[in-house]
């Protein structure tokens, strides 16, 4: 690569401001300084089963424990993302099996991503040890399963070994980095909810613009890479992460709604969830690579993007 190639390449601009722009290069948050008891934890809007028959008869108290349930959830969920689906791709574009770019940029890109998203892991342990403790709801856990992209993953990587599963893995991944930040954004922009969670979320969700740029550069070079029949595998799995992600999560908004002492059912939340528009993602970074692949017009029904031109 020549000097002004090198200068030009993202990877390259993105690792040499690390240090800069990543939470885990910043002093520790004070989360019990930014806990205020009096505010809510988490919005209103986006708990569904507040929107249930006979949410409106609850107290404050009880609607406020499903609020900091709701929170806990999100945490989880976010946990879950990072541990189940994003850091084992990481991983795996390191060994040499994978058909990905790995030059020394690459490799220090992916290395700081890996640290980034255990950071992530532990600011969301972070806050949600201090709700547990300040709200006294310690028992309230999620398992990894319980979250709906966890186990689109495990049904589309089902019967699959070797490369198949590696790009299954891979296309999942790149479906997360490209469109999780839209998915901070809802809590990093609420203004009216608990300081210390808006202030996380919106710590992760900087991070996630830097990794949205990682992964489209190499989620690139390893398409480009495949034969047409790995290609189309690569498409595939990435409409079922789309679709995975865009998934209702159900069950854990029972257990959410039980905190509060409001007996739900799936059978409930899944008729309202029918009636709903299913929630955008701004998928405008994957459409960047989607355009730059060629391929942006094949998948643009079932992503839901629109192809330039």
């Amino acid at each position: 690569m020549s000097e002004p190639d090198y200068e030009r390449d993202l990877l390259v601009q993105l690792t040499r401001r690390w240090g800069r722009r990543v939470a885990v290069k910043k002093n520790e948050l004070d989360l019990d300084g930014h806990f205020d008891v009096t505010r809510p934890d988490f919005p209103e809007h986006l708990v569904p089963v507040l929107n249930l028959p006979g949410a409106e008869r609850l107290d404050r108290d009880a609607r406020e424990r499903i609020l900091s349930a709701a929170w806990i959830a999100y945490n989880a969920k976010t946990a879950a993302i990072e541990d189940e689906i994003i850091l084992p791709a990481c991983r795996l574009m390191l060994l040499d099996r994978i058909p990905v770019r790995r030059d020394d940029v690459a490799v220090e890109a992916l290395h700081q991503t890996i640290i980034d998203e255990h950071y992530h892991i532990l600011m969301c342990h972070n806050a949600v040890g201090v709700t547990r403790r300040r709200r006294d709801l310690g028992d309230v856990r999620f398992a990894p399963d319980v979250w709906s992209v966890v186990r689109g993953r495990a049904a589309a990587r089902s019967g699959l070994s070797g490369i198949d599963r590696d790009i299954v893995d891979i296309a999942f991944s790149l479906a997360a980095e490209t469109t999780i930040s839209g998915f901070l954004s809802a809590l990093s922009t609420a203004a009216d909810i608990q300081p210390m969670n808006r202030i996380t979320t919106d710590l992760h969700r900087r991070d996630e613009s830097g990794h949205a740029v990682v992964f489209r550069e190499l989620c690139g070079s390893l398409y480009r890479s495949l034969d047409d029949g790995q290609q189309r595998m690569f498409r595939e799995a990435l409409v079922h992460g789309l679709a995975a992600f865009r998934s209702a999560d159900l069950d854990p908004w029972v257990t959410v709604a039980a905190q509060g002492g409001f007996a739900v059912g799936v059978d409930q939340l899944r008729e309202w969830a029918a009636s709903r528009p299913v929630p955008p993602r701004d998928t405008g970074p994957l459409q960047l690579l989607l355009d730059d692949l060629g391929i942006s017009r094949d998948l643009a029904e079932s992503l839901r993007v629109h192809p330039a031109g």
